[in-house]
Order: structure tokens, then C-alpha cells, then sequence
């Protein structure tokens, strides 16, 4: 496995690195650093946004937590995808349309408050270093099952490498390299699934399902039913649909796109691409639970897949699309809070007047720095990875769900309630998280993103109705179609009175 792994690996590397060192030749401005220029398509769109979302929580922890629960993990999976679909109606063109570079640009202009805008900043730095620690634990975890290296060792590595790419060409070159991600997620996972099926069944496919399943029923009859109560996967899919609906490190790449409908169909293409994962990603985990049911730890589920089950060749490549899952979103989350620190702290407050070559290299330094820090944390294993990915999603909707979508699609929002409501969501969520998740989620299935979300939305509107609206110039961008319709309606109605 060790030789073929490592072909495969070094013609991935050659890929791309050409790609990154193309990128870096065509990356003048901060524009074609945070925003590839504006050039990306809905192809190479959907297959970002599959890639940026499918991470080390998909090919580790979703696949740990199939492993575990069986069937019922897939509910948060539909969560997710009507928080995708939220974010294709209700938010994706209106960011596009304003054509900004980061989410506080949005929030800066939305609120006409560049001190809300710099609140976003730090909160988005702080949860995606919890996202870069289930991530790089990730990592470490593979590494350690597969090829016997120390966990810090894997975790510099990856560091590295995706820095290293990240640096040269921003996301110009993180878009097309996605794009090739994606493909060998997709490759890896629809190749290694029949080989599974051959394993339990003999070649006989539905011999195998149904023995799967009888297996399954009879170590544990939750694994085929109900392993979590219905409230609770409740509150697992809201976490990850609010998310996903206000997630930064998505949501800055709709800027890179060409135009609004681009993005919109962008959207749908990446719901397409991640239907055939997860549903991968769920027969591969119930398949291992058949074949190796007393695994230490759920999370080296497909590591062992890779290293005991698959041939050489397939293991390679899903060791591969294991790593380009990670880097991917490892990728799209230094660009995110290195823009945070870079672009929307140090370019807005330190240095306003500094020159795009300085700007773009402050973005470099940045994402170095934030690369670094998380480390430490994924040392100490604070949880199982999917554990940490759903926790740092509860904080990011907790905080922005609200100022994001209902901000975009309610005027009477100000600044002051967007403060708040960024304030409010984080403590009520941490509050929830510290104090009372413990008691209450057991008995109630009330998870600490829906008293964060609620205390959000009630702060937001509360103080919003008790300040000074925004000046007219800031909604206009956002609200103008909405205005065209209204007249169009009032100017209906007139003719017909």
C-alpha cells in the first residue's frame, strides 16, 4: 500500500502545485487573491462548495458517526441541504450583487457600521480555529492508523502543504484544485463502496444489503432504526442547515463568482455532488461497522477501510481524497480568517491606505500565523472530529444566521441590532453549551443553536426597532428588486382602481 500510496500522492502534489504556481503568475490584487478575479463558473463553483463543506468531518467523523449509529445519521445531512437551499434563494445572489470580498464587507455595508463588520471579523476567526482543530485531528488520526507516523508529524504536514498553496495563488488556485478534489472524492468513494458490497456478499450486492442489515439488527437494532430520538437529529440538522446558510468560508466564495445566477446554480450543482457522497459516505460506515465491529474508535473506520479492505490502488485513492477533503476545507477556512485578520482588521483600521501588493502579502503572513495556532488544540483531542465540526457549526449560526439571512431580507435591521445579535447569539450559545446542554438536550433534545439562534433573532429585532434605522444608500444594493416589485404591484393596482 506504502508505495502505490505514495505514487499516487506525488502525482496529486505535481497537480497541484502547476495549478498553484499558475495561479500565483495571474494573482496581482487582493480582488484575484480573496475572489479569483470574479472568473469562476458553476461548474468549478458547485464542485468549491462541495469540496469546502465535504472535509475531514465527512470522511472521518460522518463515516465515524454512521459507524456508531447507523442509518439515522443521514437526517442532519437534509438539514444541511435545506440550509443550501435557503442560501440559493434567499442569500447568495444579494451577496454577490454587492460584490464584496468577505462576509464583514457585507456586514460593514449592510449595517453601515465598519465596528459590526469588525466584530464579524474576530468571531469567524475564533470558530473556524475550533474548525482547523477537527480538521488537523483529523489528520493526525489517519496518519497515526495508516502509516504508524506521530500525529504532530501528519498535522505539520498538512499544515504545510495546503499553506503552501493557499499562499500562492489564494483562491484562484484553491477553486480549480477543489474542482479536482471533488472529482477524487466522488472517484474514490463510488469505487470503494462495490468493493465493501463484495466483501460482506461475495459478489452478490443485494445478498450483501440484506445481510448488512440482518447483521446490524441483531449487534444493535438502533443501528438500522433509531439510534438517536428524532428531537435530537432535529436539532443535529437545524445546527448544521443554519450553518451552512450564513457559513463565511462559503458564503466569500459566491464572490468569486462570474454573476448571480452563477452562483444560484453553482448551488445546486454542489447539493448534486454531495447527495453521491453522503450517500457513500453512509453505506461505507454501516459496511465497516459489518466487517470490523469493535473498532477503538469510531473515526478510523475509513482509515482501516483503506489500509485492511480496499486493494492498493482504491485504498490509495481514498487515501488521497481523504487528504484532499481536509485540505480543501483547511484551504477555504485560512483564507477566510486570514482575509478576517488581513482584509477586514489590519487593511480597514491599521493600514487603510496600504497598496494591494502590501495587502495581499498581509493576507499571506496572516494565513501562516492561523495555520499555526490550532495545532495545540488538535493535540489534545477534545472530542471525536464530527463532534468538534457540529459544535463550531452551532456557534457560527448562533452568531450569524441572523444578521445574515433575515439581515438581508429585512430592512428594518441596524447596526446596533446587529451587534447585539452577534453578542447575544455567541453567549446565549456558549451560555447553552456550558450550563445547561448536559441536562437539558437528554430530556428536551434542546441543543444550545436554538436558544442561541433565538436569542439572536429576538436581540436583533428588539434593538433594531429601538435604534435609528440605516440610511437609505446602504439597503438599495440589497432591497432594490424588492422595490422595483412593490412598485410594479402598487402601479398594477392603480390601473386597476
Amino acid at each position: 500500500m506504502s508505495s502505490v500510496f505514495f505514487v499516487v500522492l506525488g502525482v496529486y502534489i505535481a497537480v497541484i502545485m502547476s495549478i498553484s504556481i499558475w495561479s500565483y503568475f495571474r494573482t496581482k490584487t487582493e480582488v484575484d487573491f480573496l475572489a479569483a478575479g470574479r472568473s469562476i463558473g458553476p461548474i468549478v463553483g458547485g464542485a468549491v462548495l462541495a469540496a469546502t463543506q465535504i472535509s475531514a468531518g465527512t470522511f472521518v467523523g460522518t463515516a465515524g458517526r454512521h459507524y456508531l449509529a447507523g442509518v439515522s445519521w443521514v437526517f442532519p445531512w437534509l438539514g444541511l441541504w435545506a440550509g443550501w437551499l435557503v442560501c440559493a434563494f434567499f442569500v447568495a445572489p444579494k451577496l454577490r450583487r454587492l460584490g464584496a470580498l468577505t462576509v464583514p464587507d457585507y456586514i460593514s455595508a449592510r449595517f453601515g457600521s465598519p465596528l459590526a463588520g469588525a466584530l464579524a471579523g474576530v468571531l469567524i476567526v475564533v470558530a473556524y480555529t475550533i474548525y482547523l482543530v477537527a480538521q488537523f485531528q483529523a489528520g493526525g488520526e489517519v496518519a497515526e492508523v495508516v502509516f504508524g507516523i506521530r500525529p504532530l508529524t501528519a498535522m505539520l504536514i498538512i499544515v504545510a502543504s495546503t499553506a503552501l498553496y493557499t499562499l500562492l495563488g489564494g483562491v484562484r488556485s484553491s477553486s480549480y484544485i477543489d474542482f479536482l478534489q471533488t472529482m477524487i472524492m466522488i472517484a474514490a468513494l463510488i469505487v470503494a463502496v462495490p468493493v465493501l458490497l463484495n466483501q460482506v456478499g461475495g459478489g452478490d450486492p443485494l445478498a450483501a444489503v440484506q445481510r448488512s442489515l440482518g447483521f446490524l439488527d441483531t449487534l444493535d437494532d438502533r443501528l438500522v432504526g433509531w439510534y438517536y430520538r428524532p428531537r435530537e437529529l432535529l436539532a443535529f440538522a437545524i445546527a448544521f442547515g443554519l450553518s451552512i446558510a450564513a457559513a463565511p468560508y462559503e458564503l466569500t466564495r459566491f464572490y468569486s463568482m462570474r454573476d448571480e445566477r452563477t452562483v444560484r446554480r453553482a448551488i445546486f450543482i454542489a447539493i448534486g455532488f454531495q447527495v453521491v457522497i453522503a450517500t457513500c459516505i453512509m453505506s461505507i460506515g454501516m459496511l465497516m461497522r459489518v466487517l470490523f465491529p469493535n473498532l477503538p474508535s469510531q473515526d478510523q473506520a475509513t482509515a482501516i477501510m483503506a489500509l485492511h479492505v480496499l486493494p492498493p490502488v482504491v485504498g490509495a485513492l481514498l487515501l488521497v481524497a481523504m487528504l484532499s477533503a481536509i485540505m480543501s476545507t483547511v484551504n477555504s477556512v485560512l483564507l477566510v480568517t486570514g482575509a478576517g485578520v488581513a482584509h477586514d482588521l489590519y487593511g480597514k483600521f491599521i493600514r487603510p491606505n496600504a497598496s494591494q501588493k502590501h495587502l495581499v502579502n498581509a493576507n499571506r503572513l496572516a494565513i501562516v500565523v492561523l495555520s499555526i495556532i490550532p495545532l495545540y488544540f488538535a493535540l489534545q483531542k477534545l472530542g471525536d472530529v464530527q463532534g468538534i465540526v457540529l459544535e463550531q457549526a452551532k456557534f457560527i449560526a448562533s452568531f450569524f444566521f441572523v444578521p445574515i439571512v433575515i439581515g438581508l431580507n429585512w430592512r428594518g435591521g441596524t447596526a446596533k441590532g446587529a451587534v447585539a445579535a452577534m453578542i447575544g447569539g455567541f453567549l446565549a450559545c456558549l451560555a447553552w453549551t456550558m450550563f445547561f446542554q448536559e441536562h437539558y438536550f437528554p430530556l428536551y433534545g434542546i441543543d444550545s443553536v436554538e436558544p442561541g439562534v433565538a436569542v439572536s433573532l429576538l436581540l436583533f429585532i428588539v434593538v433594531s426597532k429601538l435604534t435609528k434605522p440605516n440610511p437609505g444608500q446602504n439597503l438599495e444594493v440589497f432591497f432594490a428588486e424588492q422595490e422595483k416589485d412593490r412598485n410594479k404591484n402598487r402601479n398594477k393596482n392603480h390601473k386597476k382602481g
